[in-house]
């Protein structure tokens, strides 16, 4: 049941929905995924990597046992590492983690100002709570609040 108190609270919600889309952050996120998506160099270097894996998930299953596992391994990590070290794919990663990060800010502020003792999952283990006044009860640096 709907009620005018709810309509309001997601009224708001699409409001900060539009003002983090409209945030600089979320543009060079946006512009570094279409240059992921459309760099030929990037396609070639994925498709390579796709193949490898498949040969990698196959040797999976049969572990040191499989003819050709270390071959297999070697060139799996080596693809793994061409692909990643892209300046185009290490640009999207980086504009991938600041809106994740952004996200993360977000929504503990949110959280923290309906309640302190709310636990906020930000799937960063590096992101602080402190910072809101919540920490690990038992000392540990898990990054939930209680």
């Amino acid at each position: 049941m709907f009620t005018a108190e709810t309509v309001d609270i997601l009224d708001q919600s699409d409001e900060l929905s539009a003002c983090i889309k409209d945030s600089y952050i979320y543009q060079e996120y946006i512009e570094a995924k279409h240059q992921l998506e459309t760099n030929f160099e990037v396609k070639i270097l994925r498709q390579k990597f796709d193949q490898i894996k498949s040969h990698y998930d196959d040797c999976l299953r049969f572990g040191r046992y499989h003819p050709d596992y270390s071959r297999v391994m070697k060139e799996t990590r080596q693809q793994k590492r061409a692909y990643e070290m892209h300046p185009v794919v290490s640009e999207f990663k980086t504009k991938e983690t600041a809106l994740q990060d952004l996200l993360d800010e977000v929504i503990s502020i949110v959280s923290y100002s309906v309640s302190s003792n709310v636990k906020v999952d930000t799937g960063n283990p590096f992101f602080s709570s402190e910072s809101h006044g919540g920490g690990c009860s038992t000392g540990g640096s898990c990054g939930c609040s209680t």
